[in-house]
């Protein structure tokens, strides 16, 4: 099974190795394919920042996700 990723769209981390809370992928405008990816502690985009990692593509990101055991429920 493989994991969903939404540019632009926060979800929600309900399961991992390490990490919960609400991530954010954005692109990076600097750099073409390239990635922001921003885990919040809560459902907001003011609150705590728990991880923020800039990933060359989405393989990249998609490795990590696989890495982490992450299971996210997206929001619209």
């Amino acid at each position: 099974m493989g994991l969903t990723l939404h540019l632009n769209c926060l979800g929600e981390i309900v399961e991992g190795n390490y990490y919960r809370g609400y991530c954010l992928l954005s692109e990076d405008p600097d750099e073409p394919g390239a990635l922001f990816l921003v885990v919040y502690a809560e459902p907001d985009r003011a609150s705590e920042v728990l991880l923020s990692e800039w990933f060359p593509s989405i393989q990249a990101v998609n490795h990590f996700a696989r890495d982490q055991n992450w299971s996210i429920e997206w929001r619209q």
